[in-house]
C-alpha cells in the first residue's frame, strides 16, 4: 500500500498530489496545521504546531511525502511532521517543490536526518502550464 502524505493547498501542489496518486492509486493523508500559518511564520518558517496524525504509517509499505518550500526550506509543518513520524516509517521518497524552480538537495538531507532513515527517492518538480517537469536526486 502506498500513502501520499502532503503539505500546502496551493494548486500546484495539488496537481502533483493529484499526478501521483493515480499513478500510485495511493491514500492520501494532509498534514494539517493547527491554527492558520502567517506570512511573516512562513517567512522565518516559524515553528507551527500541525495535528496528530493518526494513520499507522508502518502498515504503508511506501509513503510519498509531497511539499512545497518555504523561503528554499522544508516547512516547519513539515519538519514537525517529521519529528513525530521518526521510527514510524520504512520507505518514503520525497517530492520538493520550489516555485522559484530552484534545486536544494540538502533538505533532502534534512529530512533523512530527522527521520534516521535513508530516503529510497527524491525529487524536485517544477510546474509549466499544465506539463510536469521533474529532477531526480539521490
Amino acid at each position: 500500500m502506498t500513502l501520499i502524505i502532503y503539505f500546502d493547498k496551493c494548486r500546484d501542489i495539488l496537481n502533483i498530489v493529484s499526478k501521483y496518486q493515480k499513478e500510485e492509486e495511493a491514500s492520501v493523508y494532509q498534514i494539517e496545521t493547527i491554527e492558520p500559518v502567517s506570512f511573516l511564520a512562513k517567512l522565518k518558517n516559524e515553528t507551527v504546531n500541525i495535528k496528530k496524525c493518526n494513520l499507522n504509517l508502518l502498515n504503508y509499505d511506501k509513503i510519498i511525502l509531497i511539499s512545497s518550500l518555504w523561503h528554499n526550506e522544508v516547512p516547519s509543518p513539515v519538519i514537525r511532521f517529521l519529528e513525530q513520524s521518526t521510527g514510524k516509517i520504512r520507505n518514503i521518497t520525497y517530492v520538493l517543490y520550489n516555485k522559484n524552480g530552484e534545486d536544494k538537495p540538502d533538505e533532502f538531507d534534512k529530512m533523512d536526518r530527522i527521520l534516521n532513515l535513508r530516503r529510497n527517492k527524491s525529487f524536485f518538480v517544477t510546474l509549466n502550464k499544465k506539463t510536469i517537469n521533474v529532477r531526480v536526486y539521490q
